[in-house]
């Protein structure tokens, strides 16, 4: 099981599928685990789900499918680090640390997944001190001095990735081969072709757009796929 979400409008469309068809979709104002759990209760627990690890939906799966396993999409950590450090880091830190972000979408076995983990250990063991420096600024209005972390962005993508090391030891080794590593199939493959459609439908109204995105979700269904190859 896969599941993402895609904001269209002002609302966002929450969508479960397998990596062939789609499941079930759920509109809702924004993802929360109020939202989420409305989705998931719609469906059957699966063994495995993948998905971006957004606090909202984590917290939905603990309560709708606790018995079900979680592994955090690695290829929206891979998106995430190269946003906050751009593809040509400036600092050697940041060099190595992208450079570990991308070995990350290359673990396939618990001993790869020990391995990289020992190399994010080494790296926070030389670049701990450097990513928790401050710098303090004064705030005149206020008459008091403020501080924040000097690299935040760097400290940010570290964090990522020390949050998702256990769950990449849990499920790197599979025994079902057909688990998924990465919501690509959902974020690539569903919410890349929505944003295409709704980009050359640019102008029309929201209740159109909403109404687009249903077909479209409809058509990647199995009662869809059926109904093309039935007699």
């Amino acid at each position: 099981m896969l599941i993402d979400g895609i904001r269209i409008g002002g609302s966002a469309c929450l969508i479960a599928r397998t990596t062939k068809y789609v499941i079930a979709w759920h509109w809702a104002p924004y993802e929360s685990n109020e939202y989420w759990a409305e989705l998931l209760s719609l469906i059957p627990a699966p063994t495995y789900v993948v998905c971006d690890g957004q606090k909202g939906m984590l917290k939905a799966i603990q309560t709708i499918w606790p018995d079900t396993v979680v592994q955090r999409c690695r290829f929206h950590a891979w998106l995430n680090v190269k946003t906050k450090l751009t593809l040509h880091p400036e600092t050697v830190a940041g060099q190595q640390l992208l450079a570990l972000t991308r070995d990350l979408l290359h673990v396939h076995t618990k001993r790869q997944a020990r391995r990289w983990k020992r190399s994010l250990k080494h790296w926070y063991s030389k670049h701990g001190n450097y990513i928790a420096e401050k710098t303090v600024t004064s705030d005149p209005r206020a008459r008091q001095r403020r501080w924040r972390y000097t690299h935040a962005r760097l400290r940010s993508a570290y964090r990522q990735l020390h949050t998702i090391q256990d769950d990449l030891l849990r499920s790197s080794y599979r025994p079902n081969p057909s688990l998924r590593r990465t919501t690509n199939h959902v974020e690539g493959g569903i919410n890349s072709q929505l944003r295409t459609n709704l980009k050359l439908h640019r102008g029309m109204s929201y209740e159109h757009q909403m109404k687009l995105v249903e077909r479209y979700l409809y058509s990647r269904t199995e009662a869809a796929d059926a109904a093309q190859v039935s007699p």
